[in-house]
């Protein structure tokens, strides 16, 4: 185990690679700027406090995932939000402007979450069910229901 310095240091390097990914995790549950900055801050104190040790990349995206869907959910569970301000998002003006992008963003949060996750971070059904603690078929089920709302919409 690193020591406290070091793994300050590791934990900064860890910020810079996922700030942008938990971010807009965090947003899809607070909708608002300075409610999701508290719950990405708290993403990464847990990261601190716990020293977590993972074995790559993809392991710490998804532990950090996990943990700020939690703090989110904790967090939403006792108000609810109902405006979205989408320029606060972390994304380019092209992404900003996509009116995909902004429909996905007026999902109910159990299908935005697991669209956003597959479409924009990469992620399969089975990925995106471990880290939402629900089975894959209901993931591919929660995106094809967001796919006929968007068909809709569009």
């Amino acid at each position: 185990m690193a020591d406290k310095n070091e793994y300050t240091k590791i934990a900064e390097e860890i910020y810079d690679r996922h700030f942008e990914t938990v971010y807009s995790v965090c947003f899809m549950y607070m909708k608002n700027r300075q409610d999701t900055e508290d719950a990405v801050n708290n993403t990464f104190l847990k990261l601190l406090e716990k020293r977590k040790q993972f074995e790559s990349e993809e392991h710490e995206k998804a532990w950090l995932i996990r943990v700020a869907i939690n703090i989110c959910k904790n967090t939403v569970t006792h108000w609810s939000r109902n405006s979205v301000d989408i320029s606060t998002l972390p994304l380019t003006s092209e992404q900003v402007h996509n009116e995909v992008l902004r429909q996905v963003l007026e999902l109910p949060s159990e299908l935005k979450v697991p669209v956003y996750l597959h479409y924009y971070a990469g992620y399969s059904s089975k990925e995106i069910g471990k880290l939402l603690g629900i089975a894959d078929s209901s993931v591919r089920s929660r995106i094809m229901k967001a796919k006929k709302i968007l068909e809709k919409e569009l």
